[in-house]
């Protein structure tokens, strides 16, 4: 049987349209099998290799080895592979127009998709709803954005909003303001400067000047790093980013710093990466057009709590500015409260490289880097 992670990622790399068939030889994974059954273990799992190939694969004289019996195609490849313990959702971005059912498969759709999924009704958010934060979005480059296009993205994904919002209805999105739906983390021109690469390091983050100062994105950004060296555990400052992460902070009721989704991507912020929703002349109805092949994983711990069968319910922590510190050691631990039973979930900690809760916005002294 196939898992929905397995059937993503075989449909994706097929979109490529390799033509050369794949012969593959490699050592098993069976050396590593100790360190993922702890790992399965951490999670409430016992034993397991469903992550190695199919036995079938491994039955000749040298079991040290995989050989395939036949040349194979990369997603037939992909397929020998099972895929039912991954703890994540495949987010791709395919070229062309979607539409139909393949609207939803791919770009923000897919996503938009999968949070529904995990937020399968509004009334049960409560008091979340209202005290919800906004969205944090970290990219290293930025594409021409229309205020129209980023509002109906934020009101897609925002996952207190996208029950009563229709991303195929033009005029359907959220009208609060820009700054309560997400923050952008953009590195300043000091902190590439005086990052460990330099202005060299800047190629890495290749912003037009034409795309970053449009009036309604300024109010969004905020720093890569803290202002305060001493609050950055990571010393995230020394260095260029190139990541890509959206995260959906948790509203922060007392001491709880949690996340609601996390993904980790290619993409970046625009339209050619994550897709446009335009008229179809032809059909008279609507599609999604798409420009670039991009993957990303997103995590929740509704994916976390199904595929790993936990017995309390999972809470995602960022590790290092929420998690506790020893003598300016990061503690990637659950401080022993979740092992003895006496804590009511189970803390999956993430190492996200700056500040998902309180990042700190552009003031006077700041201006954002561009590659002009």
């Amino acid at each position: 049987s196939t898992c929905s992670f397995e059937n993503d990622l075989a449909e994706y790399l097929e979109s490529y349209n390799y033509n050369t068939l794949q012969s593959w030889c490699a050592p098993t994974l069976g050396g590593s099998m100790d360190i993922r059954e702890a790992r399965l273990k951490r999670f409430g799992q016992g034993s397991s290799s469903t992550a190695y190939p199919l036995q079938q694969a491994v039955n000749t004289k040298d079991t040290s080895r995989i050989l395939t019996s036949q040349e194979l195609s990369l997603a037939d490849l992909i397929r020998q592979y099972d895929y039912s313990s991954a703890y994540a959702v495949l987010i791709p971005s395919v070229p062309g127009y979607h539409t139909g059912m393949a609207i939803k498969k791919y770009g923000y759709l897919k996503l938009r998709q999968e949070i529904i999924d995990v937020f399968p009704s509004i009334q049960s958010l409560g008091e979340k709803k209202k005290k919800k934060p906004p969205m944090v979005c970290q990219i290293s480059s930025l594409g021409s954005l229309s205020e129209k296009w980023l509002r109906k993205f934020c009101s897609a994904l925002d996952y207190t909003s996208t029950h009563h919002t229709n991303p195929l209805d033009d005029n359907c999105m959220s009208t609060k303001p820009f700054q309560s739906l997400v923050k952008i983390i953009w590195p300043t021109t000091d902190e590439i400067r005086n990052s460990v690469e330099g202005v060299e390091g800047g190629g890495s983050v290749p912003g037009r000047e034409s795309n970053l100062q449009k009036s309604f994105l300024k109010p969004l950004y905020h720093r890569w790093s803290k202002r305060d060296s001493r609050k950055d555990p990571f010393l995230t400052a020394r260095h260029v980013p190139h990541i890509k992460t959206i995260v959906q902070p948790s509203p922060s009721f007392g001491n709880d710093r949690s996340i609601e989704w996390l993904l980790l991507s290619s993409h970046n912020l625009s339209k050619a990466a994550w897709g446009q929703v335009q008229n179809n002349k032809r059909s008279g109805g609507k599609d999604c057009f798409i420009s670039h092949w991009e993957l990303g994983v997103m995590f929740s711990p509704a994916t976390l709590l199904e595929v790993c069968g936990m017995t309390k319910p999972v809470r995602i922590l960022p590790i290092g500015y929420d998690a506790a510190q020893v003598n300016g050691t990061i503690s990637l631990c659950d401080d022993g409260d979740d092992d003895d039973g006496s804590s009511d979930f189970i803390n999956v900690r993430v190492p996200l490289p700056y500040d998902v809760h309180m990042p700190d916005a552009y003031d006077g002294r700041d201006e954002y880097w561009t590659v002009n």
